[in-house]
């Protein structure tokens, strides 16, 4: 091809038509320039198509992440509210004339449960090492932010302070009962010494403080649940269009 126009241009040059030879080359320079403008334009359709795909990528992943720890955030929130269900009556029975009983036994098991909670990290830290601005839509990307770097670090740290201060209830109250089992179905947590227990104002206060612990995290639970949903719809948006 460049051997074909090259004669064409010997040949004018010869015949000494120099305006048709100027038109000709003129010609060539911008059949040049557009083949350069179509090389550069292809290339950067593949560099869109290729970040597209990588975009894909890591919005599956973070979503995949994110449904993961919505199952076991659903989980933590109905277990914690029956705990705080049982936290009230145990506090209740402590403060109250009430007698003690096997549905008594049960209340104390259950309001000492606690919960645990593995935040799929891996997707974020993946996207973090992409570059967050690799996902193009900006309210998706700021509701990941919040999720991954403000409401799972409070939720982690309040679920560190719940275990501390069960366990600071659990020195308090161990000596009052001969056996203590923290399964439900076991009925051997009976106290010794009811009157000494009920006139034990630090394993009341221990109790208040764990209870009030755990409706921030039925509060938090129901807060990051919210936004999982939210963000996982939205990323489904995205990755229908």
């Amino acid at each position: 091809m460049i051997k074909f126009f090259r004669k064409i241009r010997q040949k004018l040059l010869i015949e000494n038509k120099f305006s048709k030879y100027m038109i000709y080359a003129i010609g060539e320079i911008l059949l040049v320039m557009i083949g350069i403008l179509l090389a550069f334009q292809a290339n950067k359709w593949k560099e869109v198509k290729t970040e597209q795909e990588l975009e894909i990528k890591l919005i599956k992943e973070i979503q995949n992440g994110i449904k993961s720890d919505l199952i076991d955030i659903q989980e933590n929130y109905h277990f914690h509210e029956k705990i705080l269900k049982s936290q009230y009556k145990v506090i209740d029975w402590l403060q109250g004339d009430l007698k003690f009983n096997d549905s008594t036994a049960y209340q104390f098991s259950m309001a000492t449960k606690r919960t645990s909670f593995m935040v799929s990290k891996a997707p974020f830290e993946s996207l973090k090492e992409f570059g967050l601005n690799r996902v193009s839509n900006d309210s998706i990307k700021h509701k990941i932010i919040r999720l991954y770097d403000v409401l799972y670090p409070q939720y982690e740290d309040v679920l560190s302070m719940y275990y501390l201060h069960g366990d600071k209830l659990f020195d308090s109250a161990i000596n009052y009962f001969e056996d203590w089992d923290l399964t439900p179905s076991v009925l051997s947590n009976i106290p010794i010494n009811i009157p000494e227990l009920k006139a034990d104002h630090v394993v009341l206060m221990r109790f208040k403080y764990l209870t009030n612990f755990n409706k921030y995290l039925v509060n938090a639970n129901s807060r990051m649940e919210e936004l999982q949903i939210e963000i996982i719809d939205l990323m489904e948006l995205e990755l229908n269009k």
